[in-house]
């Protein structure tokens, strides 16, 4: 299946469920950061650094907008109609912040803070899919782009050293090029790479 194709399945399912592809103005909230330091990251250097042209703005895809960011590879959008969707990023796997379900690890915090530079409340994405739509736990799986500028999110979460790649099939259209870019942030040492030594590194008890 094409990514035009796949991006339109996602889009159909979403209007199905949401009643319309329109983009609802929730206001910007507050940016929570737990309580990393964000002040060097410059997000203009970070789109500069992820062309559009890499992937384009998508053709068809579901527009709504960013209510908050969970984790670093989680966010809730909500859709016309107040409808809101918990949305799991393809491709990539961020580390664990602390107090989730799971055991924190290094760099969770950061990941998270980052996702949150990115994607602050308010900020419109367009959505595209993969053949499978959802994950174990009910989230909407999807590429996120930032609407205003293109800017594919899982991608710069990979390149700039906050993810490992993660293929699951099906849904694996871009997983060269989320490995592609891990591999590069591994090798300017970026991110996690440098000061975890690696991904999925526990947090220290």
């Amino acid at each position: 299946m094409t990514a035009r194709l796949l991006a339109a399945a996602l889009t159909s399912l979403l209007a199905a469920a949401c009643g319309s592809d329109g983009v609802v103005a929730i206001g910007a909230g507050s940016n929570e950061t737990a309580g990393v330091v964000l002040a060097d990251i410059d997000v203009e250097a970070v789109r500069a650094r992820h062309p559009t042209s890499l992937f384009g703005i998508p053709p068809a895809a579901a527009r709504a907008e960013i209510q908050r960011v969970v984790d670093g590879d989680t966010v809730v959008v909500v859709f016309e109609g107040g409808r809101t969707e918990n949305v799991r990023l393809i491709g990539i796997d961020t580390p664990e912040k602390l107090g989730g379900h799971l055991p924190a690890e290094c760099f969770g915090a950061e990941a998270s803070a980052f996702t949150s530079v990115l994607l602050p409340p308010g900020t419109p994405v367009l959505l595209t899919g993969g053949a499978e739509t959802r994950d174990v736990y009910d989230r909407l799986l999807a590429y996120v782009h930032r609407a205003a500028d293109g800017l594919l999110v899982n991608m710069a979460l990979a390149r700039e050293g906050y993810a490992d790649a993660l293929p699951i099939p099906p849904n694996n259209d871009y997983a060269a090029q989320f490995a592609g870019a891990v591999d590069a942030a591994r090798a300017e040492d970026l991110g996690l790479w440098a000061a975890c030594g690696g991904a999925d590194t526990p947090l220290p008890e």
